[in-house]
């Protein structure tokens, strides 16, 4: 019983248990902490190699600590390293180049098939001036020379030995302008049929004291009755080793234009130059037109 003190008794139902009485206490030793690094470095190394790059390492590795192949398994092959991706430079160059080439291959299969159309086909002086026992051949069949039935020159120094007939007499004689330096001179020709023309060849005086004495014809200008707005032009060379070709391809021409528009002039020689214009002869290149036939020019008749 416990007296609470108010007068009144009580039964405390803890006064029956025996309650063992509890001490906090240090205790007497304590163990030393473990060293880590130490055990870790007592144990034994277990080293294995990379099956792929060979290096070294702890066997507890599951992947290559250096190229990450797989340990414990065969070598893992490693993929070929890709081709270096061609710069915007390396692309630019090979298109240019590309082009070039094709250029080159059409340039000389154009060259190819010009050196079939005949001479003078370029404009440039004729290698070797074609005659009518070897007639040359042109885009539309044989070509050959055709002599005119008339050839006027606006004027000539005298008419025995330097007329303007001399100009298509195929001999040696030549033709002199009447001492205007060829200013202005003009040689009109005429043909008994249409032809269709692909050259007009300028032959210089053979002899090189008269040539360079004289003047002689540079520029020049052909104007073909069948094509009056398209003349042609073309230079003539200061020499007289070869004809010059002056290309000219009509359809029907009857009657061809010549106009001098520029000259080279005369040299002295011992002391001695004229002021005449002098050309040795012209030679027209080509064939009959297609529409020009005899037929065609009885009818009506």
């Amino acid at each position: 019983m416990t007296d609470r003190g108010d007068g009144g008794d009580r039964d405390d139902p803890l006064d029956d248990i025996d309650f063992e009485e509890f001490q906090l206490n240090d205790p007497e030793s304590y163990d030393a902490p473990l060293d880590y690094e130490e055990v870790y470095e007592q144990a034994p190394a277990t080293l294995i190699s990379c099956p792929s790059c060979g290096t070294a390492q702890s066997a507890t590795n599951r992947h290559c600590e250096q190229c990450g192949a797989r340990l414990g398994s065969g070598s893992v092959p490693v993929a070929p390293r890709p081709l270096a991706t061609a710069s915007a430079g390396t692309r630019a160059l090979t298109i240019i180049l590309a082009v070039l080439s094709g250029v080159v291959l059409i340039a000389l299969l154009y060259t190819g098939l010009r050196s079939d159309d005949g001479p003078g086909a370029n404009g440039a002086s004729a290698t070797s001036q074609p005659s009518e026992s070897t007639p040359t051949t042109g885009p539309s069949g044989p070509v050959s020379r055709i002599p005119p039935i008339d050839i006027v020159c606006s004027t000539q120094l005298n008419a025995t030995n330097l007329a303007c007939d001399n100009l298509v007499d195929g001999t040696t004689e030549y033709w002199n302008d009447l001492s205007l330096r060829g200013d202005s001179a003009v040689i009109t020709v005429t043909f008994a049929r249409p032809v269709q023309l692909e050259q007009v060849q300028f032959v210089n005086i053979e002899n090189d004291a008269n040539f360079r004495r004289n003047y002689r014809i540079r520029g020049v200008q052909i104007i073909a009755d069948d094509l009056p707005g398209l003349p042609f032009l073309d230079e003539i060379p200061n020499d007289n080793d070869r004809p010059h070709s002056v290309t000219t391809l009509t359809l029907g021409t009857t009657q061809l234009i010549i106009r001098i528009t520029s000259t080279w002039p005369s040299e002295a020689i011992n002391g001695r130059a004229f002021d005449e214009l002098a050309l040795d002869e012209i030679e027209f290149w080509g064939r009959e037109a297609e529409h020009s036939t005899p037929e065609a020019d009885n009818t009506g008749g």
